[in-house]
């Protein structure tokens, strides 16, 4: 049986972190990484259906599908459709494969079946409510002119995807926040291709990110400069640390979604809301790029969560 198994990529500089970690720290641990570049280890996974279940030689005993599904070399030349197609069967084929643990008794992190819905900001922003963050006033809409009388009783505001946005098989990258003053600009027939939500603007002092790990939290921020702190990558974190209250909502968040891991997204010193505001919550946020920053508690904390897990299988 394997203690650990890491579905990941080369690139994965995150879990690079926690690996070495855990080395060090949990020597007893036996950890089985594949990448999704190399997939020659998983032959010792096939499986046989044997009478009612399936039978698998290698059984891990907790397992994290981090960034293992297929997608385009980012380097290469845009693909053409059939490659696309290509790519996009064979996520298809990897994620069912998944299915294969579940009689198994393997314990997953961050459940691959109920991450879907816990990615879905629609719900996210409902359970956040429920639970007591502040929240912004949203309108979910593909109406133009239900956008404008949103904006004229809001005030200003920004418009953005429904659901995490990229263009995977080109080179434009995320779809960032925009000001809703750009996007109320195009007609009515352009506002009806996709729903968006138009937002309250937040003009807070401070972005923050919050991590979630098991029952733990930490955090750190940074000067708001724009929009969407991705569109400035150079501005520098600092160390955060939350008051009680938002740490015990995220955790209680965390537990609704059943997630063992979130990065949450918020935004610190509003002049309008009373606490930190809540923007989302990302299953496989990054953590990597905060872990010097915060003294590497990040993956301190996700390898002592890891080995936690297999000692109770």
């Amino acid at each position: 049986m394997i203690d650990l198994l890491l579905l990941t990529n080369e690139s994965d500089y995150s879990l690079d972190r926690v690996i070495r970690w855990l080395s060090q720290e949990e020597s007893w641990l036996k950890v089985h990484r594949i990448n999704r570049e190399n997939l020659t280890p998983l032959g010792k996974m096939s499986a046989t259906l044997d009478r009612h279940d399936w039978s698998v030689e290698y059984v891990p005993k907790v397992a994290w599908l981090r960034q293992f599904l297929p997608e385009r070399d980012p380097y290469s030349t845009p693909p053409m459709p059939a490659e696309i197609d290509d790519i996009l069967v064979l996520r298809r084929q990897w994620l069912t494969w998944t299915h294969l643990f579940y009689s198994s008794g393997t314990r997953w992190i961050n459940d691959p079946k109920l991450t879907y819905m816990a990615e879905s900001k629609v719900y996210q922003l409902r359970l956040a409510t429920l639970i007591g963050f502040d929240v912004p006033r949203t309108l979910l809409t593909c109406d133009r002119d239900k956008a404008l009388s949103f904006s004229s009783e809001v005030g200003d505001c920004v418009v953005k995807s429904i659901a995490t946005a990229f263009w995977e098989f080109s080179d434009q990258s995320f779809v960032f926040t925009a000001d809703a003053k750009e996007a109320l600009i195009s007609d009515a027939i352009s506002w009806q291709a996709q729903p968006v939500f138009v937002q309250e603007r937040i003009d807070g002092s401070h972005e923050a990110r919050l991590l979630v790990i098991g029952n733990d939290v930490v955090g750190a921020c940074r000067p708001r400069v724009s929009l969407d702190w991705r569109t400035d990558p150079d501005v520098a974190w600092a160390p955060w640390e939350p008051d009680r209250h938002t740490a015990k909502l995220a955790v209680s968040f965390a537990r609704d979604c059943a997630l063992d891991y979130g990065a949450f997204d918020l935004i610190l010193g509003s002049k309008v809301h009373s606490g930190p505001v809540f923007l989302e919550c990302n299953p496989a946020g990054e953590f990597g790029y905060l872990d010097e920053t915060l003294g590497q508690k990040p993956s301190k904390m996700i390898g002592s969560l890891l080995a936690r897990l297999v000692s109770l299988r």
